[in-house]
This record gives structure tokens, C-alpha cells and sequence, in this order.
């Protein structure tokens, strides 16, 4: 097995477990989907254990269209203060940037803009300490998984020339999925991590999800699979093939081969494993959820399971928040979501 490197491994020994602070500064501006980061969330993070947060942005929303492409000094500021809210609860930070719809839809067209958003916030922050930490871009998908291996080394030559030692988190295609890992070009950067999200089952972790497609509105589903009695999903779900099959493999299929059951997640994490085998590169699990739709004892099984694994492996997690169907705790309250709470922190 080839030896991580060194830089990386050092970088990640401030993040074992956290949580995305989402739908606020990724949202089209901060409030517009009802969340607002506060000092307290800060607070929660901390008495509950964890050591980080990952901070999605959408950066695109508040930059120029045209060279040099300027980002908002306004908006900068609001990210200044997350990140200081960050530093002074002891808690590392990710900033991630999120929702690049026009990068996903013509690459090729974007890559400059990108590069000279990241070219802005690693000038921004270059004088941060080492617990802040750069995603380039979350999930990358559409036609930017064909193009992902041409922007993101490039996207980091130029942030490296600004910044040459910060740990720079890189996530895989196809929305970060960990059987994509493999695909990725690999850059001789040794404090370069490279990130997988982790949703498998999907018709269970979104299941009823309103943002998503009529064949995914089964609800009722459980984990693991097989149920005691035969579900029988929507109509729409037997119009899409893999969906079909999914659900006849939940309900018909033992527990050891069950699409619907723990190898479900079991499988991404030996893709992961496979990729540090032969990489020697560290990874990251930056996001990971359970729709509030689930049943809670189902919710804490499938929760409890990707936490072992990872923990198994040493790979820092971050559990998806959102403030909304993927809450981890109330944000006007701060009460946990009791089976969340046990499957994360107990």
C-alpha cells in the first residue's frame, strides 16, 4: 500500500467529524431559503463534539460576469465572518464552493471565470491559518464530469501559485461518487485530499424528496432491505429502469445481496479504500444524509453504518445539514433530531 502524504495527513488531523452548514450561504443569497448562519450554530457544533464545518458557497451568485471577474465585497465579508466565527470556536473550516450551474452546464465556456473566483479567495485568505481548508467545487456533474480532469488541475495550479501549502479538498464526478474516485487524474500535490459523498441507497436516502423526479415519490422505504412486506412503489418508478430494478432487488432479494441493504454503503467505502491503495492520497466524506421522510429508526441505522465505516477507516465525515429536510438539529432551537444525535455522537 502506498504511503499517504505526509502534508495531507497532517492537515486532516484537525477534522474527524462535522457538519455542513447548508442552504445559507449557498442559497441565491443568504436567507432565500430560510437559514441564516449564526454565532450559535458555532456553539452547537462545538458542545456536541464536533471539530469542523464545511461552509458551502455560492461565490457565482455574487461575481461579476465579465473579466475580471470581481466577487462582492459584501458577500466576502459575510464569508469573513463565518470563517472567523470558525476560527474563534476552535473549529477547522471547509469552504466549498457550491451550486456551479453554469460551470456544470458549459465548462469549457466557465473555466476562466472559475479559476479567478478561487484566484480571489486563496489571495483572500492566504494569511488564514491551516485549519481552513479549499474545496474546489462540489459534486461535480453533467458535462463538467468529461471536463472535471482539465479544470480542477489547472483551478489549482493557480491557487497554488498564491497559496502552495494550504490542503486542497477535490472532489470526485458524477455528484462525488465514490465508485468515480478512480477516474479522477491524479496531481503530484502532496496536501491534496480527494472527497467522495455518499447517498446509496438513493431511493431510500431521498425518498419523497419533492426536488426530485415523480419516479423517486415512493416513501415508506427502510433500511436495510428487504421489508417484511412487499412495497409497491409509485407508478413512475417503473418508467425508469434502474429504479425498477432497485425496487424488485428491495424487495426480493436477501439481505447479503439487497440493493436496498448495507452493501449499499459498504461498496463505496472499498472504492474508497481501493483509491488511497493505489493513490496513497487521503480522502474526505463531505457529505452524507438521510432525508426527514425515513423512518427514524431506519435514519439511525443507515446514519450509524457510515459513520463506522468511516471511522473504521480514519476518514474524516460530514454529516449533510441543511436547515430543512436534511436538518441534523432545529436552527431556531438547536434541538437535536434525537436519532441523528445517537447515530453521530453516541
Amino acid at each position: 500500500m502506498l504511503s499517504k502524504p505526509l502534508v495531507a495527513v497532517e492537515a486532516l488531523k484537525d477534522m474527524h467529524r462535522g457538519f455542513n452548514l447548508g442552504n445559507a450561504l449557498d442559497a441565491p443569497s443568504e436567507g432565500a431559503w430560510g437559514i441564516v448562519i449564526e454565532p450559535r450554530h458555532f456553539d452547537i457544533a462545538l458542545e456536541a463534539g464536533f471539530d469542523h464545518v464545511r461552509v458551502p458557497v455560492r461565490v457565482s451568485a455574487h461575481a461579476d460576469l465579465n473579466a475580471p471577474f470581481s466577487i462582492d465585497e459584501t458577500f466576502l465579508a459575510r464569508v469573513d465572518w463565518v470563517l472567523d466565527q470558525a476560527e474563534l470556536h476552535g473549529l477547522a473550516a471547509v469552504l466549498d464552493i457550491h451550486y456551479e450551474e453554469a460551470l456544470v452546464s458549459d465548462p469549457e465556456a466557465e473555466t476562466e471565470r472559475f479559476i479567478a473566483l478561487w484566484q480571489q479567495l486563496a489571495t483572500r485568505y492566504r494569511a488564514r491559518p491551516a485549519s481552513l481548508k479549499f474545496e474546489l467545487a462540489n459534486e461535480p456533474s453533467g458535462k463538467l464530469d468529461d471536463y472535471w480532469n482539465y479544470v480542477y488541475p489547472k483551478a489549482l495550479r493557480a491557487l497554488r501559485a498564491i497559496d502552495p501549502e494550504r490542503t486542497v479538498i477535490v472532489d470526485s464526478t458524477f455528484w462525488a461518487a465514490a465508485e468515480r474516485l478512480d477516474d479522477l487524474r491524479i496531481v503530484d500535490d502532496d496536501a491534496l485530499v480527494y472527497s467522495f459523498h455518499l447517498y446509496d441507497p438513493f431511493p431510500f436516502t431521498h425518498q419523497g424528496a419533492p426536488w426530485q423526479g415523480p419516479e423517486l415519490q415512493t416513501q415508506c422505504v427502510i433500511f436495510p432491505g428487504p421489508p417484511l412486506t412487499p412495497l409497491v412503489p409509485v407508478a413512475a418508478a417503473q418508467t425508469v429502469d434502474w429504479i425498477a430494478d432497485w425496487f424488485q432487488s428491495y424487495n426480493e432479494a436477501p439481505s447479503e445481496t439487497n440493493l436496498g441493504g448495507a452493501r449499499s454503503v459498504e461498496e463505496a467505502f472499498e472504492f474508497a479504500d481501493r483509491f488511497v491503495e493505489n493513490t496513497g492520497h487521503p480522502v474526505y466524506l463531505g457529505e452524507f444524509a438521510v432525508i426527514d421522510r425515513a423512518d427514524p429508526a431506519s435514519r439511525e441505522r443507515w446514519l450509524r453504518l457510515v459513520r463506522e465505516h468511516a471511522e473504521a477507516r480514519g476518514i474524516p465525515w460530514t454529516v449533510w445539514h441543511d436547515g430543512g429536510s436534511f436538518s441534523a438539529f432545529n436552527v431556531r432551537t438547536g434541538e437535536w433530531v434525537p436519532e441523528i444525535r445517537r447515530a453521530l455522537l453516541e
